[in-house]
């Protein structure tokens, strides 16, 4: 397992490529060849031209979903999430668009609405961002980061510090993954009690609630010091990517070529 050097005031630490966390949960197949895979799946989910492929291709995702050992909690909150962000406004926009027709039937406002084609163009679109989702959740954050810099190290020869920028990136991801953790163990449980407090009025509840959450935001804003701090003593330049090939990676690359064939056949 190849690893990355972390240099923190002059010492060197090595780090390993998968995170403690990721290790041994999910199946280890190395960023690159899973970022290929994820972009070929992208580009192919744009050419579902019919209800067949579509349900093809959605197949194949509950293999691959199977295949990294996620699980199938991770499929309902991708549901909900694009629910939520996509879904629930477009019907808005849609029944606004309704709504607008049929009050002013006039030509300005007219529109021929194609629900089957609209259908088809948000099930792609969750179709990516459900492929995009699932390297993200199955691929430690560190691991993207060294491929990246390692694809895009020859940017640093022409004045462009991508190195600089991802190592900004991690650290900011880090600050806000405490800060996620801080969120929902302090913040939440705070506001839990707050509301469960019989002998506390609306308004007192609701004062209390905007208290905790401006310490929470200005706690936020003071942590700027702490991504600079880590951004100083920690260095990407010197991490060490090799392409590394698995049994899973090879498993994984002909499974996706295989489908692909099919698919286009």
């Amino acid at each position: 397992m190849y690893a990355a050097v972390l240099v923190i005031q002059g010492c060197e630490y090595i780090l390993p490529e998968y995170s403690a966390d990721l290790k041994g949960k999910y199946i280890e197949i190395d960023a690159g060849i899973k970022a290929v895979l994820a972009i070929l799946l992208g580009v192919a989910s744009l050419y579902c031209d019919n209800r067949l492929d579509l349900i093809y291709f959605a197949l194949f995702l509950v293999v691959i979903t199977v295949f990294l050992r996620s699980d199938f909690r991770f499929v309902l909150k991708n549901i909900a999430a694009y629910g939520v962000i996509f879904v629930f406004p477009c019907l808005c926009g849609l029944l606004l668009s309704l709504l607008v027709n049929k009050l002013f039937p006039g030509a300005a406002f007219h529109s021929n609405i194609v629900f089957e084609g609209l259908l088809l163009k948000m099930v792609k679109i969750f179709f990516i961002w459900y492929i995009g989702s699932l390297y993200f959740f199955t691929t430690p954050f560190r691991s993207i980061v060294y491929m990246l810099n390692k694809v895009f190290s020859p940017l640093n020869s022409l004045g462009i510090p991508v190195s600089k920028y991802l190592n900004i990136v991690m650290c900011i991801v880090n600050v806000l993954t405490k800060s996620v953790g801080q969120f929902k163990q302090d913040i939440l449980e705070q506001a839990r009690h707050i509301f469960k407090n019989n002998h506390l009025g609306v308004k007192t509840k609701f004062k209390e609630l905007s208290n905790i959450l401006a310490n929470f935001i200005a706690n936020s804003l003071q942590q700027t010091d702490e991504i600079q701090k880590q951004a100083e003593l920690t260095c990407v330049d010197n991490s060490q990517y090799t392409l590394r090939i698995t049994k899973n990676a090879i498993v994984a690359f002909l499974g996706c070529i295989i489908f692909l064939l099919l698919f286009f056949a």
